[in-house]
């Protein structure tokens, strides 16, 4: 598989412009031309748009989404949670925006989207009913078999804001809305099932070579969705090619790049301070009843953020939409680096050559190590956000309250993908190497999305 470099006509947009990238990115000449300072926190605005209605729907539904991860029985995997999250933006946004006279449809910028449903003229709507009805639909369909507390969770949900709209609108606006919204997120589940999700978890056999990834203690478990990397992309720029291969070849001489690379981890780990580890615990996102997935914890900053700038659903659709968009393309593209390099994981080359009693702070994932996964999707989700609400916004995260960790303030996301990508280190399951080119080429695969054009 060949990594194909970018061309020159939007290579001086990239921040890191000198280090070659999977793929010709068509789209990124007129993300040049955009300007990201379009909300910072504290102007009221809450991104591009503006709109009479509230993203609280929106919100809400998100806010449900990650408690049934959290309480889900058996656990969902982070894959899997990344596909409910990027279809569910996709379907909020193509079901409401019609709020917003501006906004057109993503169909013909999406690869293989079929056409989407279209409301009558001149017969009235509630878009929040509309979003209410699309985001229930998708939810059931693409968590399928919740728990009866989380299935009667997603049954008052929707009632609730189908009675609120109708003691205001009347039955007949909430009836057809209702329609249109599932009308919508029909027509993106039937599209859902040509992505080859459903071949993700096919039989795997690992690579055997000098430095090849291997099950990882304690639990040694299977390489979890190695074939994620065949799935569709939504941009078709992303659907072949890989990031760069890692930097230094595999060696155990003790004198080597590789080594050296693997010995820092070791060393971190001796000397890790009070704020290292609390980073680590904070972004290690471990799932069902002691955290988020990994990607759940960034749409948790991005519904606190919705929440706190007072946001219009139009903005809520576009940060949802995108934020999916990117979150899922970054995973095809880290997942199919991911199994073609199959780097080993610090724990095993350690054990084997430095320190055989030696364990990381957090658990190590059941996938090859390079490049960083939680530091790519952060970064290209992030990048979305600074797109809508300014490179100089600040904010609180308060994702973990409920477990007692301290919330942890930034002054941009881009720093909250950087916190993210070191909280690997710290907790001992990527080399640094790693991070570095999981925050690169994740951050271009969220520009990417970021300009996507929504506006007629």
């Amino acid at each position: 598989m060949n990594q194909i470099k970018p061309t020159p006509s939007w290579k001086k947009c990239l921040k890191h412009a000198a280090i070659p990238f999977m793929l010709i990115f068509v789209l990124f000449f007129s993300a040049c031309q955009k300007n990201t300072e379009r909300g910072e926190h504290g102007d009221g605005k809450g991104g591009t748009f503006t709109s009479k209605d509230d993203a609280t729907v929106a919100t809400d539904w998100y806010k449900l989404q990650l408690r049934m991860l959290l309480q889900s029985n058996p656990a969902k995997s982070n894959i899997a949670a990344n596909r409910l999250f990027a279809y569910s933006g996709i379907s909020l946004y193509e079901s409401s925006r019609f709020e917003n006279h501006d906004l057109k449809s993503m169909q013909n910028q999406l690869t293989d989207m079929p056409a989407m449903p279209s409301p009558d003229n001149g017969k009235k709507y509630s878009w929040i009913e509309a979003a209410n009805a699309a985001l229930a639909s998708i939810t059931r369909n693409l968590f399928p078999t919740p728990t009866p507390a989380n299935s009667f969770s997603i049954d008052s949900l929707e009632k609730l804001y189908a009675d609120k709209i109708t003691a205001s609108q009347g039955a007949d606006v909430v009836s057809r809305s209702h329609d249109f919204g599932v009308s919508v997120a029909s027509a993106i589940f039937d599209w859902t099932k040509t992505d080859l999700f459903n071949h993700v978890n096919d039989p795997y056999t690992p690579p055997v070579f000098p430095g090849a990834w291997v099950p990882t203690p304690p639990a040694f478990a299977a390489a979890a969705a190695p074939y994620t990397g065949n799935c569709r992309t939504f941009m078709h720029i992303f659907s072949e090619g890989t990031t760069p291969p890692p930097p230094f070849p595999y060696s155990e001489d003790p004198s080597s790049d590789f080594y050296k690379m693997v010995n820092n981890d070791y060393l971190i780990s001796q000397t890790l301070t009070t704020d290292q580890k609390n980073i680590a615990l904070f972004w290690n996102d471990v799932g069902v009843g002691k955290g988020y997935t990994p990607m759940g914890h960034c749409l948790s900053i991005l519904t606190q953020v919705l929440d706190n700038s007072n946001a219009s659903l139009a903005t809520a659709d576009e940060a949802y939409a995108k934020a999916g968009i990117a979150l899922w393309d970054a995973t095809v593209v880290c997942w199919r680096s991911k199994f073609k390099y199959n780097q080993i994981r610090p724990v095993s080359y350690i054990q084997q050559h430095i320190d055989a009693t030696w364990l990381s702070f957090i658990g190590t994932p059941a996938h090859p190590e390079y490049p960083a996964a939680h530091a790519f999707i952060t970064s290209s989700i992030m990048e979305v956000l600074t797109s809508i609400f300014g490179n100089k916004y600040h904010f609180t995260d308060h994702t973990y309250d409920f477990l007692g960790y301290p919330s942890r303030s930034y002054s941009s996301f881009e720093d909250a993908a950087l916190e993210c990508g070191e909280s690997r280190v710290y907790g001992g399951i990527h080399y640094q190497p790693s991070v570095d080119a999981g925050h690169k080429y994740g951050s271009l695969v969220g520009e990417a999305a970021a300009a996507i054009d929504i506006t007629k």
